[in-house]
């Protein structure tokens, strides 16, 4: 089974322009992922503001998947809910809402500011193909993936913000890609879409290096000239090869084990 998925490395608080949305339509894509709250503008200036923007956020995100005629993971918005703002992604078929996954790791500044943490993970079945959600700091959170793989999820979507590091290094980005991303796609046994913002996000300046993994290396990525642009990434993904290859996986500790068994019996 072949499906099509495309990245949206899109500038922060920018709707998807005319030109981008006929591109991406052409692509016939499959899934559509955009960053980790990409609609905050630069007149939200923190995250109740932005949690008054909730309906309508929702409601273009709805409209856009249905322009686009695919499954859109919707970056993510702030989200209300009684006295709390939660950092929600929706995943969103063609208009229809099929469910929302509140990150579970907000950092340190996000809490601050008012962020809750989510409580459970999301995992849905779109057209034969299992995706499962993570957001940006849930990937520091080694047993998010390895929950996610015992659910056999196909795909895990991460949207993302990324700050800018002025002394950082390709070496240093490759090892958190690395650690983060294709690790995580391993331990998953699933591919991991990580997308990104560029711009700014309050008084922070955003790169973008969004990437596209498989458990047995890194498929595709922005390149590190172009971190601070908005790009969009396309890749056709095989899921009859990764279903294989994640049940050749398994079997191995039980081979391993069964040699194991039959060396002890003979001595």
């Amino acid at each position: 089974m072949l499906i099509k998925i495309i990245a949206v490395q899109s500038r922060m608080g920018q709707k998807l322009s005319l030109s981008e949305k006929i591109h991406i339509f052409k692509e016939r894509p499959d899934f559509v992922c955009l960053p980790e709250y990409s609609l905050m503008d630069k007149s939200i200036a923190d995250y109740h503001r932005a949690a008054l923007l909730y309906r309508d956020h929702l409601d273009y995100l709805i409209h856009l998947s249905d322009e686009l005629r695919t499954c859109l993971i919707a970056g993510t918005i702030v989200e209300p809910e009684e006295s709390r703002l939660y950092n929600s992604c929706f995943v969103i078929n063609r208009g229809l809402v099929l469910g929302r996954y509140r990150k579970r790791y907000p950092v340190a500044g996000e809490q601050r500011k008012g962020i809750s943490a989510g409580d459970r993970n999301l995992v849905l079945e779109v057209n034969g193909v299992r995706l499962g959600l993570m957001v940006c700091g849930d990937v520091f959170f080694p047993h998010m993936y390895g929950e996610l793989g015992e659910a056999e999820t196909d795909l895990i979507f991460v949207p993302t913000t990324s700050a800018y590091r002025p002394d950082d290094t390709i070496s240093r980005k490759k090892d958190r890609d690395n650690t983060y991303f294709q690790s995580g796609a391993g331990t998953a046994g699933a591919y991991v879409i990580k997308v990104c913002s560029v711009g700014r996000i309050f008084d922070t300046e955003l790169h973008g290096r969004s990437l596209i993994a498989a458990p047995w290396g890194i498929l595709r990525r922005v390149e590190f000239a172009s971190e601070s642009h908005p790009r969009i990434l396309a890749e056709i993904l095989d899921i009859t090869e990764l279903r294989e290859f994640r049940r050749k996986l398994r079997q191995r500790p039980l081979v391993t084990r069964t040699a194991e068994d039959q060396t002890s019996r003979t001595k």
